[in-house]
């Protein structure tokens, strides 16, 4: 994590001071949304931008979604257009569908694709536009400063966005002669020519991790994809309870890792043998002291006291970097079982060939 923040500081806001202001499309799909969509567009109504729309499209929403929409069109000083799909068409996800429905009615130059769940800064899209046209850059996609608010969220979630950072270098990532690709679909911001000349979401409509297979599509016709930090623009808050956590963060792993069976079982091995293995050989040996056994290791007993100190000194300081409460750090061991819980899941549904389940739909 340290490094990361060091190659990769989040991106400072900033002003966007050519001339000429080019139009500038929000694209947010939404499904069954009524707890986020009225805080992620009131935030992007208010964007320091001058020249922008937001398209929203309802997915087949059954909560108060469409009524919560309305409702904010009606007193937005922005314009928002807003289109309803009632029906999946075959060969389609969900998600991908919607964007990619919301992208034919967008006219502008640029697209911004977000979810419901994000909450942007007011100079969230001027930045983007700012740093992607002074860097020469096609296709923008930011991690968010992820919220932690439960318990199990606290828990899992600093753990599982270090993985990620852990797992997949930046270096690579965004180096356009590797083969590591990641891309975050909260914030994809790409140039209107380039998203359809790829063949926009449509050539990635089967695909359940839809950012990163349009993002390996983008810079393979050549242009410049970048994953950058964007914890100063956006935040969001994933999952609030262990059900969604294990759910999403299966889905995600899965076709992250592309169902490749010993990929995830090395990470489940990381976990083992580094998170867990320290702490179970500490309670092991405090459990021989107590009940005075002679097989009892006052040098291991020690060695791995030290080893639990550090990677909890580690964890709080990487809680405190993704502004986490970092007093969770000592909860690190049940994080790491849960993490090889999700991560064994994950495992089990390669081998029995199971959907995977998101918002009411499989895929």
């Amino acid at each position: 994590m340290g490094s990361f923040h060091k190659t990769h500081p989040p991106i400072a806001p900033s002003r966007f001071t050519r001339t000429l202001l080019p139009r500038i499309s929000i694209v947010v799909p939404a499904r069954n949304e009524e707890k986020n969509i009225s805080n992620c567009l009131r935030h992007l109504i208010n964007q320091t931008y001058a020249n922008y729309e937001i398209v929203v499209v309802d997915d087949r929403s059954t909560d108060r979604t469409p009524e919560i929409i309305e409702d904010i069109k009606r007193s937005s000083k922005i314009s928002i257009k807003n289109i309803r799909i009632e029906k999946l068409p075959p060969g389609w996800t969900g998600k991908n569908h919607a964007v990619f429905a919301g992208s034919k009615l967008a006219q502008g130059e640029w697209f911004l694709f977000t979810d419901a769940d994000t909450t942007h800064a007011p100079e969230s899209l001027e930045t983007a536009l700012a740093f992607s046209t002074e860097n020469n850059i096609d296709f923008l996609t930011l991690a968010p400063e992820v919220e932690s608010k439960s318990f199990w969220e606290e828990t899992i979630q600093p753990l599982a966005v270090a993985s990620l950072a852990l797992w997949f270098d930046p270096e690579k990532i965004n180096n356009p002669q590797s083969r590591v690709t990641l891309a975050n679909g909260q914030f994809i911001f790409v140039k209107k020519d380039v998203y359809e000349q790829v063949g926009g979401n449509e050539a990635v409509k089967t695909e359940v991790i839809e950012d990163v297979e349009l993002a390996k599509k983008v810079r393979a016709a050549g242009f410049i994809v970048k994953f950058l930090n964007g914890t100063r623009l956006y935040s969001t808050r994933m999952y609030t309870s262990l059900n969604e956590i294990k759910t999403g963060w299966t889905r995600i792993f899965t076709h992250l890792f592309n169902k490749n069976i010993p990929a995830i079982l090395h990470k489940i091995f990381l976990f083992l043998f580094f998170s867990l293995l320290p702490f179970a050989a500490f309670f092991f040996e405090v459990y021989l002291r107590i009940a005075l056994s002679e097989n009892f290791s006052p040098s291991l007993f020690w060695l791995s006291l030290s080893l639990c100190f550090w990677i909890i000194l580690v964890r709080f300081f990487g809680n405190k970097a993704v502004k986490a409460n970092p007093w969770y750090a000592f909860l690190h061991p049940l994080g790491s079982l849960v993490m090889v819980w999700i991560l064994s899941a994950c495992v089990m549904r390669i081998l029995l060939n199971q959907k995977s389940l998101w918002k009411g739909q499989s895929y």
